[in-house]
Formats: C-alpha cells, structure tokens, sequence
C-alpha cells in the first residue's frame, strides 16, 4: 500500500488526528509482566468486562485486497495507520486458499512483539496548551486509549473476514477482499454480523467511507444498564443454568462511588431509572460522582456510550421466580444496606438471559442485534468448542511411540492426546494445530480451545493469550521464533516438515498428535526462563530444535514413588496405569459427552481440572519448601477451633495417585510465565478477599471428608456462621458450591448434625444466604429432605424466640403487676390513719420484715441483694430504699 492512500482518506474523528507519529516498540517481557498485574488483574478481581468504559470497543477498521500482480495489499486503515507492517496483516487477512471458499474468517492479535505492536498516537497531545481545565479535559483522548495494542501493554484482537465473490470482468475471474477490525474486547465474535454487512456493502461500491461507518457503527453500540460484574460474579454466572441470575443488576443507570459491591439506599422518583447519554457533545469527560469514581457516561466521538455501576435500583422481571415473595433484610454487614425494589419501575434492559447483556447496532439503515457475554475472562477469546477439541484427538487415541518426556507423557505411552496438548500448555512448550485444506476458521478455532484448554477458559491461569496465534502462515515463522513457547494454527503443510520449529503438532486431518523428536527434556535454563519472548536463546533453541523453555533438572518437585522419573524408556512406558487419575478423567469426559452434556458443562469440568491442578502445585510446593507463593499453606484441621487450609485429600492412595500424575507438570509449569502471573494474582486476591480464611478447604473438607470430628464440623460452620454475612462474601461462598457439584448439599448437611451447634449454625448460613437475591435461588434449588429439614428447624427456632418472648412479656406483666400492687397498698396505707403512724415510723428503715405486722402493710419487701432493699412508703409516694 502506497503512503499515498492514507493521506487521500484523511481521518475525521477526535481520536484521528493527522499529525500521527510512527514508531517501533522493543518488546519488553517484563513491562509486559507489570502491565498484567496492574492493569488486567484489578480489572479481573474489581470487576469490569473488558474495559469497555475505559477506551473505544473498536480501535482499528482494517480493508485488504488481493491483486493478481502486486499480491496481498492493505488498501485502507482507518482512523490511521497503525503502524503494524502492511505487508504482514495483508497477508494475514488474506490466509492461503482464502481463493477456494467464498468466505472464511481469521483472528490474529496485534501488540505480541515490537513487529505487531501498534505505534501510540498520543505526541500531538504534548502540543495542546489550553488554559481552561475544562476544555483540556473535553479536548484529549483517554489516557489508555493507546495502551492497547503497544507491546507489553495490552492486545488488540483483530476478527477479518474474508470473501470470494466471482466476477468475469476480473484476469482471474474473481475478487478476494478481507475486512478486520481491532478491539480491545474478547468477545469479538459480536461484530460478525457488522463486518458481514460492511463487506457485502463494500463489494458492492466500494469507497473508504464504509470503513468509518463500520467504525462509528460498531463504537455507538449502547451498554446502557450492563452491570460491571466482579470476578465471583462471573464465575458463579458462568458455573450457573439460571436464566434471571444477577437480574437485579441489569437495567440500572445511576452510578454508585467505588468498584466493590455496596448496598446504599437510593432515592427512586417518578417510578424508573435515569439515563444518561452523551450524543454529539464532542467532548470525551467523564461525569464524576460524590465518591469520586468514574461516572456511567462517555461521551466518544459523538457516540452513544452508557455504562452502568454494579448496583443500584433493581429491575424486576414480571414472572420470575425473584419477582414474587421478595423479601430483604439488613445483613449485619459494614458495606451498607441491600437497595430496595422498586416495584412498578419500566422493564428496561433486563436480558431474557442474564448471561448476556441484549443491545443493538446499526449499520446504515439496519438494526444487528447483539449479545455481549457477561461471564468472559481476558484469556477467553473469540467463539470456540472445547467438545470440538476432544472430539478430534480422541477418535484415534493410540498409545505414543517413545522417546517419552515425563512433563508431556504423564502416563507414559497411555497418555491421552488431549491431556498431553494440556500438558504441552502448561510447559509452554511449542504447539502448532496444522488443518491443511481446511478453512482457517476451523484451524483458529481449535488455537482458541486450546488457550482456553491451559487457562481453565480464562478463569485460573493467564499468559497464554499473549503467545499465542490463532492464524500464522510463513511469514510469520520470524515472530514465532521470538517467542520460547506458543500455540499458533496454520494451513500450510510446509510446517509438518520443519520439525525443529515445533515441540507438539496437532494434525486436524488426521487426529494425531505428534512429539518432536529434536525435543529435549534436560539442559535446560532454571525457572527463571520461559518469562520473556525468547530473544537470542529462544531463537537458538528454535533452531537447534530444542525448548528452551522448562526441564526437569535443578527441580524442586521430588516424588520418590514416581517409577517415570529418569528411568529408561521402556521403564516409562511399562510403567503407564491405566487407572491414571488423567484417565479417569477423559473418560468422564467422554462419556458426558457422550450423554449429550452441553459445552459449558465441559469447560466447567476442564476449569475444575485445572484449579485442583493449582492446588496440588500449591501443597506440592508447600511440603517442599515449607511455603507457597500460589496458595494457602497445607495443614490439617487442629483441635481448639483453628481450621485447616490447603489441598484436601479424600485418603493417602488418592494423595499419592495425584501427585504421581502432576509432579512431572507441575516441575514444568513452575518455570514459565504463567506461574508468575498466577502468584502476583494469587498475591492481588489475597489482599482483596472478602472472606478471611479458606473457604474452599472448608467445603472440600465437607464434601469429600470420610472421618470428619465433631469438633472440626462445628469450628467450620462457626466459621462460615460468623465469616459469611456481607454480599461479597456470599458470593464468595457459592462460587464453591456450583450446582453441577451438587449446590449447598455440604451446608445443607449440616441440618442433619448430631450436635446442635452444628446445626444452628448451617441454619445461620442459610438464613443468611436468603437475605440475598443469589443466595435465595441456591436455596431453592436444595432437595425436599433438606428444605423440609430447613422449615422444620425455622419453625422450631421461631416458636423457641415466640415462647421466650412471651416469657419476657409474662414476667415484665408480673413485675409491672407486684409494682402497682405494691403503689396501691401503700397509698391505702397512707391514707389510714394507722398505716400513716406506723408508715411515718417504719418509712426510714431498711427492709426486715415490718411492715407484715400492719394489715394494710406500708412496705413491700425487695429478694435482690439479699433482701436488705424494700419499698418505703412516704408522704410523697412509694420510694425506694
């Protein structure tokens, strides 16, 4: 593309401006490594999908062209350039065989190394000298407006679409043109169908002008009333099948100060919510509130952008199950009150399902309609299948010729391929997804799976995201050789034969996973490697054939009973056990997909794997060292109330089955990146957590413990009792009891309990849960044995506080009765001329008993302190002695 075709399309939006600088940005590993844990990390734990109220949802409109004599070319980038090299996305854009299919799309991330990074455009704003604070504030872009994209700061994910249209008038018969964009957002599939509308339009007369429509289309998307929901949230919406979960949060626009979740009361007029909206006011300043946070308005470009606050006046759906009988009580909790319904108020943006939020776009005079998810993680991108993984590794499962490697073959030759592919993640090792003949969709799809494969689908580990390519062709051998380890998918058969450019290659015709001979599993760099992009010894490595990214040497991780460590390589392969606990696993997979279970269901199972994978690491760590940087320390339940933490373990046959399976791997991961990021998170969410003990030990105890002492039961629902009042800690709690783990069953057992303690305290925790909307639909769902048992104990507990209360009520009736029996007697008392004598006589004395020689008695004797008080009576009344 000549530079001529950027002057000739000047931008004219805001954040475009003509004066742009280009410039080349060294990759630097360990800015990389702080960008993650100070931005994404408070983002993952605070809340926030995607960032989207902090800059654009589309940065980049992106058009390609293919030209039978000068090739692939970039005819337009809009709003400007983005620096990347031209050449390079048009190739990218435009995969091998895009000229065999009519359509195909392709994903490819921008901001990986210096080559791919895009060149921040913010020099021109050094320039601006504007007195007033005001218009300086309405005049500049967001301060993270260029962090994306730029290498170590953050990845812009690029979605192109690809089309073939036949045309006689063309030398070859046809035209091939590509259309991308580039967002900051993960959930890109969103904008398919306005990348699919723009193309069809751009075929048919083609100008620039399409591109900025494309662009204000897809930026005036409205957000109006999507809720920010935090880490917990997401993970409990994601593991939950309930269609109006957090309904509560969605279609509110007021803003409340601060990103944790506090309850205030509000003040609701005239019935509804109040929409702010900033339409054409040209300035980009946010709103702020009284607590200083960040208003639900932007006003970018002219564009609509609304964004709502976690919390705020509750929209109630008519006929759901929350709509009726909705009762809030005020939790003994220091963060506030619950907000109240308001009932009667307009339905306006409450989703038919909460798991995503319901808007619309409009490109020229057509309405898209679009569902953003709420429950992504930054590592979970694009649309893609888990069940579409197993299935095409799993149809020819044969035993693995040698050499073996003990961090890949866990279980020798009868390792499965998926779980070796998952094990090849975890080591960051070099893995390549080869789909000759077939679409590039196909082949990106199953990248995708497979950095949702090593991050438990985004919601455990991070780090594979930023190495990984979901659509390379040759000329982007060079940036892979910068990196040590990465997962990258291509069509072109050339790579099956360049061994020494790949660790693992996943062949999609074929089914079959392949180890590189030329891999090494010693000699290694120590743990230290693996954190940067490579550099001379990444390279060295790629062309030596070796990864330099993990061995087995100088490790930590000692398992004397494991029969695969530095053994011969038959030694290994007789030494694989079909009842390995990675195994049992896929077969638990297959046969839930066999049973039709659904792809959530199977990213849940896969996410469970990998959080009981952290926490062996974390006990492995910590019996070897005596301390962990990943999780909690490992000790047992101690008598005297202190309650345990760590892994839990239903017997000593399990321990040792478990270990001996993720020893080798768990050696491996402890030298990458991902094991880094993991520890400044685990560090980043300890700091923040709501609940101040290890509520997931407590309820695998109760879940999975044979012998549990009554002790020990009645310390671990005290703690759950007087730990779990406020909403996050609530939350918190149940994001450990899914429901496809059986829900509240392991409290709800608690009503059972030999011990009343144990008992009362289950009902607190439940009593509890229902003071709020999300706690009310995991009660529900419990079975009819432990909701009777739960009413039964309620209505016990209500008549035992009903007869107290009437006790309390029988003896303050008693005592107001002694008290005006005692006033009547001594006013009848006083006016007798006998108790008037006797009265004057006896008035000034302590009480002893004389006043019982009168008929009318003149005092009436008090019982406490020993019975030395009594109630004199005197010319002004009944005193006190």
């Amino acid at each position: 593309m000549s530079t001529a075709s950027h002057t000739s399309f000047p931008p004219h939006t805001p954040s475009a401006r003509s004066n742009f600088t280009v410039t080349s940005t060294e990759r630097d590993f360990e800015s990389e490594l702080g960008h993650d844990l100070t931005q994404d990390t408070i983002e993952l734990d605070a809340g926030g999908v995607g960032g989207v109220d902090e800059e654009e949802a589309v940065h980049f409109c992106l058009l390609a062209e293919f030209d039978i004599d000068a090739g692939a070319t970039l005819a337009y980038q809009y709003p400007y350039p983005t620096g990347t090299d031209e050449h390079r996305l048009a190739e990218l854009m435009l995969p091998d065989g895009a000229h065999l299919r009519p359509e195909d799309w392709t994903i490819f991330y921008l901001g990986q190394t210096a080559s791919s990074a895009v060149a921040p455009m913010l020099s021109h704003e050094s320039s601006l000298r504007i007195s007033n604070e005001s218009d300086r504030r309405a005049s500049m872009m967001p301060s993270d407006r260029a962090t994306r994209g730029v290498a170590g700061g953050g990845l812009l994910y690029v979605l192109n679409c690809v089309r073939m249209k036949e045309d006689k008038k063309m030398r070859r018969g046809a035209m091939v043109k590509a259309m991308a964009i580039c967002t900051p957002n993960p959930y890109i599939g969103i904008y398919k169908p306005l990348l699919l509308l723009a193309l069809e339009e751009y075929f048919l007369s083609p100008s620039p002008e399409i591109l900025a429509r494309l662009f204000d289309s897809a930026n005036a998307i409205s957000t109006a009333g999507m809720p920010r929901l935090n880490r917990y949230e997401r993970i409990l919406l994601r593991s939950s099948e309930r269609k109006d979960l957090f309904e509560e949060k969605f279609g509110i626009t007021e803003s409340l100060s601060g990103t944790k979740e506090v309850f205030d009361d509000i003040n609701i007029s005239g019935g509804g919510a109040t929409e702010y909206t900033g339409l054409g006011s040209g300035s980009g300043e946010g709103q702020e509130s009284s607590g200083g946070s960040r208003s639900a308005t932007a006003s970018v470009m002219g564009h609509r952008k609304t964004m709502s606050a976690s919390s705020g006046a509750r929209m109630v759906r008519k006929g759901s199950a929350s709509s009726s009988q909705f009762y809030l009580a005020t939790p003994p909790s220091r963060e506030g009150r619950l907000t109240p319904d308001v009932e009667g108020a307009k339905r306006k943006g409450v989703p038919r399902d909460t798991h995503f939020f319901e808007t619309e776009a409009r490109f020229k005079k057509i309405t898209v309609p679009i569902r953003i998810p709420m429950t992504v993680f930054d590592e979970d991108v694009g649309d893609y299948s888990i069940i579409e993984l197993v299935q095409t590794f799993s149809h020819n499962a044969a035993p693995f010729p040698p050499p073996f490697h003990p961090h890949l073959h866990t279980n020798g030759s009868l390792t499965h391929p998926i779980i070796l592919i998952l094990n090849a993640m975890l080591a960051h090792k070099r893995v390549m997804f080869l789909g000759h003949g077939l679409p590039a969709n196909q082949v990106a799809r199953m990248v995708l799976a497979a950095c949702a494969l090593g991050s438990g689908c985004g919601q455990v580990l991070r780090g594979a995201t930023s190495s990984a390519f979901p659509y390379a062709n040759l000329a982007s051998l060079d940036i892979l050789e910068e990196f040590s380890g990465f997962v990258a998918g291509v069509t072109n058969p050339r790579f099956e034969e360049l061994p020494t450019t790949w660790d693992v290659l996943c062949n999609l015709e074929t089914g079959k996973v392949t180890v590189s001979k030329n891999l090494q599993s010693s000699g290694g760099p120590g743990p230290g490697a693996g954190s940067g992009a490579g550099g001379a010894a990444g390279v060295a490595s790629m062309k030596s054939g070796r990864s330099s990214e993990t061995s087995l040497s100088g490790s930590i991780v000692k398992v004397e009973d494991d029969p695969m460590a530095g053994t011969p390589q038959a030694k290994m392969n007789s030494a694989a056990k079909a009842d390995c606990v990675d195994n049992q696993f896929m077969e638990e997979i297959l046969a839930a997909m066999s049973s039709h279970y659904g792809e959530s269901n199977i990213r849940l199972r896969f996410t469970d794997y990998l959080n009981r994978f952290v926490r062996l690491a974390a006990y492995q760590e910590f019996t070897q060292t005596g301390t962990t940087k990943i999780g909690h320390p490992s000790v047992p339940y101690r008598d005297g109330g202190v309650l345990g933490s760590g892994a839990v373990f239903t017997d000593e046959q399990t321990r040792s089955r478990e270990m001996w399976a993720n020893a080798a791997r768990i050696d491996a991961w402890r030298k990458t990146k991902s094991y880094r990021l993991y520890a400044k998170d685990w560090h980043s969410r300890l700091k923040r957590r709501s609940v101040d003990f290890d509520v997931q030990y407590q309820i695998a105890r109760l879940r999975m413990a044979k012998n549990m002492s009554d002790g020990e039961a009645e310390a671990i629902f005290s703690a759950l009792s007087n730990g779990v009042r406020t909403y996050d800690q609530v939350v918190e709690l149940l994001t450990h009891l899914p429901s496809h783990w059986g829900g509240l069953i392991p409290i709800a057992n608690g009503l059972f309990h030999r011990w009343p303690g144990v008992r009362e305290n289950a009902l607190d925790v439940l009593v509890t849960l229902q003071q709020y909307p999300v706690g009310r639909h995991a009660v529900s769902t419990m079975n009819y044995f432990h909701r009777k048992t739960y009413i039964q104990l309620l209505e016990r507990r209500e008549v035992a506080i009903q007869r107290q209360r009437e006790q309390e009520r029988e003896r303050e009736r008693d005592r107001h009765l002694r008290l005006a029996q005692g006033q009547a007697q001594a006013q009848e008392a006083y006016t007798s001329p006998t108790g008037r004598g006797h009265g004057h006589r006896y008035g000034g004395e302590s009480g002893s008993g004389y006043g019982s020689e009168f008929a009318s008695p003149g005092t009436v004797h008090g019982r406490g302190g020993g019975g030395s008080g009594s109630t004199a009576v005197t010319p002004q009344g009944v005193s006190r002695a």
